[in-house]
């Protein structure tokens, strides 16, 4: 996988684990700051200020790979992974069961292109139509060259 990206996904229920067996590349995860702290200041915040809505922090973890890493990408948390030489990767998942890969890029299997018409132009500067030839310009959905 030299030279190239997997795209941003997220998986839907699994948990994978995964090591480096050759290579070196980088990966990046996007997930909540902090989420046990901040679960806990929630909930003390709930019995003081029922009714206030409040937004979760988001923070973009980011690790370069080499031969003996792990890491692990929990459910639900978009990762994308790059190689900068033959990058050999081993994972296994948790909780597997009825889990689908959800690619957040390419033309197909991409959960974007299944977004109605009139909430994409919602959602998205531009209309639905500029968005969805946005993501057909990736052909592939799972790997690109970079």
């Amino acid at each position: 996988m030299e030279g190239s990206l997997l795209l941003p996904h997220y998986n839907s229920r699994a948990t994978l684990i995964v090591t480096v067996v050759e290579g070196k590349g980088e990966f990046e995860l996007v997930g909540q700051r902090n989420e046990n702290q901040q679960e806990q200041r929630e909930e003390n915040e709930e019995e003081e200020e029922e009714g206030q809505e409040r937004s979760r922090q988001v923070q973009r973890y980011r690790a370069r790979l080499s031969p003996g890493d792990v890491f692990v990408i929990p459910a639900g948390h978009p990762v994308a992974v790059s190689a900068s030489s033959n990058l050999y990767l081993v994972g296994f998942g948790i909780n597997a069961e009825n889990n689908r890969r959800n690619f957040l890029a390419g033309e197909e299997d991409n959960v974007i292109s299944q977004i109605h018409r009139p909430v994409k132009e919602l959602a998205f500067p531009g209309s639905a139509q500029q968005v969805n030839r946005l993501l057909k310009n990736q052909k592939q959905s799972y790997f690109a060259n970079v």
